[in-house]
């Protein structure tokens, strides 16, 4: 056999092995399952328009406390981080001086009223002596300016007591509402005044606000809306850090007045319940504007949709 039918045989042989396993590809591709696919149907539901802002929450009323008198801090009558009722008593300053003062101020009101009672005697004899001519009109004027002075000098002495009993009553530094207190700044022990800045602070939580911000576009899309009754109105909710729709609906509370010239924005303010003090002043929230009459629309699962 010479070398040209050698290489007509091998070729021959390997184009049939090709073929074969050709034949044998084609068999195995035909008899693969074909691959699953999820149908859902296109329906169509009301859906509400929204629009969604950053917004940051605060507190409905916040209230820094400060001593108004100074002295030793005797004690501090609260938990840091608790709830505190309107009118606690939160701070103790020592009031044993004001104590003193106060009593000071009542002995000259007493003082005061006895003066007044001498010199009103006074002027009733000396009135008599007039009658019967036997005393000088300038004597009775006197006995009636020293009853006069004496009288003003009951009124002083009485304004003096009602300060010291003010200055008694700053020794106790008091709840002026209800809520959650925060960190003290001072310890039993401490010499405290108006100089020593803000003691604590008292937060109510509930109701809790929201404030974030508009464009004047939108302010004015729906300022023109309601003037025209075309209005649907909104509902504003908002979505926590952790991704959460907070469970409660809010209201709006306030539009600002103006513009604020740097951004082209407009202040606005909602407020939400917070009835279990979840939402904290300072949050930064996603604020989400719902219309209050949603439209009917064709809807599809968003996992169906793909970006090109």
């Amino acid at each position: 056999m010479n070398m040209k039918i050698f290489l007509y045989l091998f070729m021959g042989l390997a184009l049939a092995s090709l073929s074969a396993c050709g034949d044998q590809g084609d068999s195995n591709k035909a008899k693969a399952p074909a691959p699953s696919v999820i149908v859902i149907p296109v329906i169509s539901k009301p859906v509400a328009a929204s629009t969604e802002f950053v917004g940051q929450t605060e507190a409905f009323q916040s209230v820094d406390l400060r001593a108004r008198v100074t002295g030793f801090l005797l004690k501090q009558s609260f938990k840091e981080g608790n709830t505190v009722r309107k009118d606690d008593v939160l701070f103790v300053i020592d009031p044993s001086e004001f104590n003193a003062k106060r009593d000071v101020a009542a002995a000259k009101v007493e003082h005061a009223k006895a003066v007044v009672l001498e010199a009103e005697n006074q002027l009733k004899r000396y009135a008599k002596l007039e009658a019967s001519g036997t005393f000088s009109p300038a004597q009775l004027d006197k006995a009636k300016a020293d009853e006069g002075k004496a009288r003003a000098d009951v009124a002083a002495a009485q304004a003096d007591l009602k300060s010291a009993e003010l200055d008694v009553g700053y020794t106790k530094v008091i709840a002026p509402l209800d809520g959650r207190i925060g960190g003290s700044s001072v310890d039993a022990g401490n010499l405290i005044g108006p100089d020593s800045g803000v003691l604590a602070t008292v937060v109510a939580l509930d109701p809790i606000k929201v404030n974030f911000a508009v464009s004047e576009r939108s302010y004015l899309n729906h300022t023109q809306a309601n003037k025209d009754g075309k209005s649907a109105g909104f509902t504003p909710k908002i979505k926590l850090a952790n991704d959460q729709i907070y469970a409660h609906d809010g209201k709006l509370d306030f539009i600002d007045n103006q513009v604020d010239p740097s951004t082209g924005t407009i202040k606005v303010r909602v407020e939400f319940p917070n009835p279990d003090a979840l939402i904290l002043p300072g949050q930064f929230v996603n604020v989400t504007l719902v219309s209050a009459k949603p439209k009917e629309q064709v809807v599809v699962p968003q996992t169906a949709i793909q970006e090109n």
